[in-house]
């Protein structure tokens, strides 16, 4: 009888917010797409990690991660993505918020990001990246 397990995860992805869409991301806005391609690889799941510089969140406040795709031809409405929160802690420090368990699609991937933190983003040190895993069956 086959069991499932975790597969070893694949390498950390090299920071995916090359454009600078979190710097300085308003309390309550969006940032702009932040793309990241499974096409090839076609894996099933991913550890997404927020990275942010030091911030001061109200009390509550949280980040969302938005996942859109592209199929090649078309990209979807940033309004139909999946879409994964979680409360930052509170006090003056940099965050680091790791969504854990996000369905990454056969495709070219859209990340944004929804700032609901009760702060504007600090200008630098904010990054994004995906560590790909799967599932093994043996």
């Amino acid at each position: 009888m086959a069991v499932a397990k975790w597969a070893t995860p694949g390498s950390r992805s090299s920071d995916l917010d090359t454009t600078d869409e979190l710097g300085s991301l308003l309390d309550g806005d969006e940032s702009g797409v932040i793309s990241y391609d499974n096409s090839s690889n076609r894996n099933l799941y991913g550890a997404v990690t927020l990275k942010l510089g030091s911030i001061t969140p109200a009390a509550g406040g949280y980040v969302t991660l938005r996942v859109t795709l592209s199929d090649g031809t078309d990209t979807a409405n940033k309004a139909a993505g999946d879409i994964y929160s979680a409360t930052l802690l509170s006090g003056a420090s940099a965050k680091v918020v790791i969504f854990p368990m996000v369905r990454i699609y056969p495709f070219s991937l859209r990340f944004s990001v929804i700032n609901n933190s009760g702060t504007t983003f600090n200008a630098a040190d904010n990054d994004i990246y995906v560590t790909p895993y799967n599932e093994d069956v043996s």
